[in-house]
């Protein structure tokens, strides 16, 4: 069966996407990486809505939410339920940025957890179809349960809209953590979730090469903003280094980063091995200085440059990097 995909302009960002004439449009922008509003994506809020300006829509599912008259008079239709059925132009409230994103309240459940080390497990979780969490790559939530809360960077892409995944380090100071690698919190368990927090985002109208710098668990966000980037076609030139401890065979996530190879010509990837545990007991300049001494120098002063690291060791890499001649605002920061 065929499966026709038609252009989609949105006039009032200039901005353009394909969509399957079987897909929904709000799902085939989430997945070009556009920062739709949406929260169920059933047609239960009317939050998606959208006006026709040109072309034909197709109803593919029902909705309970009622469009006043006057918004059917205007063309307006809720994007989740409908599909595109030719060339369109629609007028769409794209978010901004992150401070018109509010902060949001919704029970989670643990999908699955994945323990890929003894001291690092991967939690993926769902929200209800009624209550999507809506944030921007990069940004981090609030995680409760029964009590207990911990702060921790979303590692998903928001394309992904519902799923979304966290990556938890085996602390022994952190009681979150400690209902993990205790099976406390396991599959199905229910969370609560506030957020989203931070301003770690990508710049996404910047052409200039990207650079991106995590200290072993900061590659969670990292992920986040690496595959935004990727869902929204950027063609820029792309640079990772993943800070580790010498003491281990290679990141925790060693294969999902040489994976993006597959998807990016332009992406190059090094890992760094570095002289530090998971303590606080580490020598914070000593492995900003080793991760500093890894670095193309040139390349990264013509780049945005994204470090996710504790803070200590942001402090000091900043200064390295600033004095070697990175313009201030190039430098996006965020610790862990």
């Amino acid at each position: 069966m065929s499966n026709q995909i038609f252009n989609v302009q949105l006039n009032k960002n200039k901005q353009n996407f394909e969509c399957p004439e079987h897909n929904s449009i709000l799902e085939g922008g989430l997945r070009h990486g556009l920062a739709m509003r949406y929260e169920c994506s059933n047609g239960t809020c009317g939050v998606c809505k959208a006006r026709l300006i040109n072309g034909d829509i197709k109803k593919i599912k029902h909705h309970d939410y009622a469009l006043s008259a006057d918004e059917l008079d205007n063309q307006e239709f809720l994007m989740c339920c409908h599909a595109p059925g030719s060339e369109l132009e629609l007028e769409v409230d794209l978010i901004g940025d992150v401070r018109s994103i509010p902060v949001q309240e919704i029970q989670i459940k643990i999908k699955n957890i994945h323990f890929v080390s003894d001291d690092m497990a991967i939690v993926s979780v769902r929200t209800p179809r009624s209550k999507t969490l809506q944030f921007m790559a990069g940004q981090d939530v609030e995680l409760s349960f029964k009590g207990v809360v911990s702060r921790y960077p979303i590692a998903s892409c928001p394309c992904h809209g519902m799923e979304l995944e966290f990556h938890i380090r085996n602390i022994k100071a952190n009681k979150f953590s400690q209902l993990v690698f205790s099976k406390q919190i396991k599959d199905k368990s229910k969370l609560d979730l506030t957020g989203p927090k931070g301003v770690f985002v990508l710049k996404e109208t910047s052409t200039k090469p990207m650079v991106f710098i995590a200290w072993d668990g900061g590659f969670a966000p990292i992920r986040s903003l690496v595959e935004h980037a990727f869902s929204l076609e950027m063609s820029n030139p792309m640079t990772f280094y993943w800070a580790y401890p010498a003491s281990d065979p290679a990141p925790y996530f060693d294969n999902h980063a040489q994976s993006w190879h597959a998807v990016m010509d332009d992406y190059h990837y090094q890992t760094v091995a570095c002289e530090f545990d998971r303590s606080n007991e580490n020598d914070c300049h000593k492995v900003a200085k080793q991760i500093y001494d890894s670095l193309d120098h040139d390349m990264v002063n013509q780049s945005e440059v994204y470090i996710s690291a504790p803070a200590e060791v942001l402090i000091y890499l900043g200064e390295f990097l600033l004095e070697n001649g990175l313009n201030e605002s190039q430098l996006i920061a965020s610790p862990i």
